[in-house]
């Protein structure tokens, strides 16, 4: 009899506790605790024809979010990552206040951040290409800028939200009636760089959706940087290496590079498929330097230009199942001729739980055309397990 009780009390006194209501610490109350990793392999051949072939962790955030009061949110997102010398480190990604207010004029669903906080482009984007965990975007991929930087930005809507239908089947993310925006003023160095100088990139997208009830997966969209590039006057760049003018032996102290970055942009979005296609007019970077073919580090005032072509389409017959493709040429400097790079993606997907926003598995192949003559052109098959939670 003995032995029934206490099995009694192991079996049902758990499912009595759950179905408790407990008084959480005051602490706790409105905090939630996700994660999204990305855990791949890739074997293949770099620009200097060596090969490889490894395990990587590309991404290992660790969300933890907190409601304060209904208008007043906080995130802290630390960030675990392998770095090329196969060290595992950890970043702060996200720190960062957020303040929601009341629609006025044709502004909604309002809100601004205050800390290491969103790029107004590239998360948009990933929510309208949602295979991150292959890669980083178009110009990401090209070293103009990254996904978080120290700042305030105001985010929000045009006229309202989108119906429920289209949340449901198409996209729940960035569904603005007529569009979405978002404005910010950033230090411009990014998350994982210290500030260099004292400018500030005043950076904007704004997007469009002009024909709701016709064409509602239809958007246009412009994304635009006005700064600097992060060096020093004295011609160093984050790491206190020193940077040199182009061609020359003579540190390029003085004023930082400009960097400006114009965006313009086309997506459509149905159940059944997605399409994009990006142009991007760019002067500089978001470093203020590059790496010559002889090592050194010299000043980026390059003008640079591109475009990337982009399309999913779901299989009817097991929705689960997703191929999709990319095509990104890149001119890194539009006054040399021989260093045009072209890239091509292609990949088979399966959602796993929650289709592409919460779990699912890739393979992909890709392949890197450089017209420079120093290098060899690259290419990779990977696999990627993305968990999201």
């Amino acid at each position: 009899m003995r032995s029934v009780f206490l099995v009694f009390l192991l079996v049902f006194l758990p499912l009595t506790l759950l179905g408790a209501n407990i008084d959480l610490p005051k602490g706790l109350k409105g905090v939630s605790i996700g994660g999204l990793w990305y855990l791949d392999f890739k074997s293949g051949e770099d620009k200097e024809g060596k090969d490889y072939s490894g395990w990587g962790i590309t991404r290992g955030y660790i969300n933890i979010k907190k409601q304060i009061t209904p208008w007043f949110h906080a995130r802290v997102t630390p960030d675990v990552t392998r770095d090329r010398d196969g060290d595992v480190k950890v970043r702060l990604k996200y720190l960062y206040g957020k303040f929601y207010f009341k629609n006025f004029l044709f502004f909604t669903n309002n809100f601004i951040e205050i800390g290491q906080i969103h790029f107004p482009w590239l998360d948009f984007e990933e929510h309208v290409n949602p295979y991150r965990c292959q890669g980083t975007m178009f110009q990401e991929r090209n070293h103009m800028f990254n996904s978080a930087d120290q700042g305030i930005a105001w985010f929000g809507y045009f006229g309202g939200e989108m119906n429920k239908k289209y949340k449901e089947e198409v996209n729940k993310y960035y569904a603005g009636r007529y569009g979405s925006f978002a404005f910010g003023v950033y230090n411009g160095s990014g998350y994982h760089q210290g500030e260099k100088n004292t400018n500030k990139a005043l950076e904007t997208r704004i997007t469009l959706r002009p024909l709701p009830d016709i064409l509602p997966g239809l958007q246009f969209t412009y994304f635009g940087i006005l700064g600097k590039g992060n060096l020093s006057n004295e011609g160093e760049n984050y790491k206190e290496q020193k940077v040199y003018f182009p061609g020359t032996d003579n540190i390029a102290t003085g004023d930082p590079p400009d960097w400006y970055v114009n965006t313009f942009f086309i997506s459509y979005q149905a159940p059944a498929f997605t399409i994009t296609a990006e142009y991007a007019r760019d002067k500089g970077s978001q470093n203020g330097f590059y790496k010559g073919d002889d090592g050194k580090l010299y000043r980026d005032e390059r003008d640079k230009r591109g475009f990337s072509f982009w399309g999913m389409y779901r299989i009817p017959w097991y929705k689960k199942l997703k191929v999709w493709a990319r095509y990104d040429v890149w001119d890194p400097n539009l006054d040399s001729t021989n260093d045009i790079q072209r890239r091509l993606i292609t990949s088979i997907s399966h959602d796993i739980y929650k289709g592409v926003w919460g779990c699912m598995f890739l393979i992909t192949f890709e392949k890197l055309w450089h017209d420079n003559p120093h290098y060899e052109d690259e290419y990779f098959g990977q696999t990627v397990l993305q968990l999201k939670f």
